[in-house]
């Protein structure tokens, strides 16, 4: 009989189990074990594909929980046991991984399984609500961008409501009388890595639970802005977070030019419109609305499941108590020269939503952050379980949600390597 380690990979938005094939190999190959009783077991899951992240993180976060348990099982059966558990999620991933948690935890999953790492890259915890004060834009844009997100966009940006508990989603899967928040604790290890620059829907403050926004991450896009020292070995990529690291530029402290600033982004929006992706901006809004009507149908055969009655898990638990698929092998069957298509699509969407983003920003110094109560509690909350926080910093690409996990192989993304090195190295844990 063997032991396993399972290690479960969680994509994000708009994702497939391929884009976290460079981590699942870097675990493969470098993740020792315990001699010939204990083994790694990596497995990418696949339940929550495409546009089927549109459906929510709640409902995604129990079709994991469902491969979770499936995987479990079918290495049970095999005459084997999963004695360990770690949990790695990218982007959305990284929240649908803490819902999934939740739901095992009330199935009492964790009673003979030790879980052991849970670690996000890029992952929104605090939502993607725009906290710049004063901007007139960003009010805009948080009016206006769930809608092409479905019921994930409402939750991200904290406009759903939990009829149960009146809260949004997010504040209650921070809430320590939540299952949500108690899964989390039992790990021995969080770890987050978050970008510092050009990834401004998983900026500073949501990626790394932050008050503050230090390298102005809102806004700024430009590397050289950023003072830091590095962790030895990892330079100049992984920012050691013990030492002072800001953001420093005096041109644009200049409010004089704020103006000119403001212009060029919309313009440079504009040029992507109407000159470089008209085609697939009307195909991206024409999209989002045939893909609500489409989740409509599968929300309503999800629900019809009585096994995906998901209201009990908003029951408050005491703090001593528990609350009152396909397995196998789900790589997706495109080629590679499909995939690489699928990933420059992907790259394009992202690009021009971060240009919309950054555009939105009309504020250049957003070290003050106009935090909503919610944020802060979420940030509060999550705070207090402990997390090792990495900031990272690339430089080679404008792609860097994409080019941290290393989604795709392209020559740009190789300081992503260094930052899956350093995850490998310092942070993955066997025991």
């Amino acid at each position: 009989m063997t032991n396993f380690h399972l290690v479960i990979l969680v994509h994000g938005l708009w994702g497939n189990p391929h884009q976290l094939s460079y981590i699942e190999r870097q675990l493969k190959e470098n993740i020792g074990t315990n001699g010939e009783t204990e083994e790694l077991w990596v497995y990418k899951t696949g339940s929550h594909q495409g546009y089927l992240t549109y459906d929510g993180i709640d409902i995604n976060g129990k079709r994991i929980s469902d491969e979770i348990r499936e995987i479990t099982t079918s290495i049970q059966i095999s005459g084997d046991n999963v004695v360990k558990f770690s949990i790695i999620g990218y982007s959305l991933g990284g929240l649908i991984a803490r819902y999934a948690l939740g739901i095992l935890y009330a199935n009492d999953y964790f009673e003979d399984i030790t879980p052991v790492n849970f670690v996000t890259f890029c992952s929104p915890h605090v939502g993607v609500l725009n906290p710049l004060p004063n901007s007139r834009s960003a009010k805009l844009y948080n009016s206006y961008a769930p809608l092409f997100l479905a019921i994930t966009g409402g939750q991200l940006f904290l406009k759903d409501q939990i009829r149960e508990i009146g809260k949004p989603l997010l504040v209650w899967m921070a809430d320590p009388k939540s299952i949500f928040y108690k899964s989390l604790t039992l790990f021995k290890y969080r770890s987050l890595y978050s970008n510092v620059v050009n990834d401004r829907r998983t900026s500073w403050f949501t990626s790394a639970i932050s008050f503050t926004d230090p390298v102005n991450s809102l806004v700024n896009h430009s590397a050289s802005k950023i003072h830091a020292s590095y962790i030895k070995g990892y330079a100049p990529t992984v920012i050691d977070i013990a030492k002072p690291f800001y953001y420093h530029d005096m041109r644009e402290e200049n409010t004089g030019g704020r103006s000119f600033w403001f212009i060029i982004r919309w313009f440079k929006v504009f040029l992507d419109v109407v000159l470089f992706t008209p085609i697939w901006t009307i195909s991206f809004f024409v999209t989002s609305i045939q893909q609500r009507i489409k989740l409509n149908r599968r929300v309503r055969e999800f629900f019809n499941d009585a096994s995906n009655n998901l209201f009990l898990l908003y029951e408050s638990i005491d703090d001593e108590g528990d609350a009152d698929n396909d397995c196998g092998d789900n790589e997706s069957t495109l080629s590679d020269m499909g995939h690489e298509i699928m990933e420059k699509i992907q790259d394009t969407r992202d690009t021009f939503l971060e240009d919309v983003y950054t555009a939105s920003n009309d504020d250049i110094n957003s070290h003050a952050l106009a935090l909503n109560e919610d944020q802060k509690f979420i940030i509060d909350k999550l705070n207090k379980v402990g997390w090792d926080k990495f900031p990272i910093i690339l430089r080679q690409t404008k792609a860097t949600h994409a080019a941290s996990i290393v989604r795709q192989d392209d020559p740009k993304f190789a300081e992503g390597k260094v930052v899956i090195s350093h995850f490998i190295n310092e942070i993955f844990q066997v025991d």
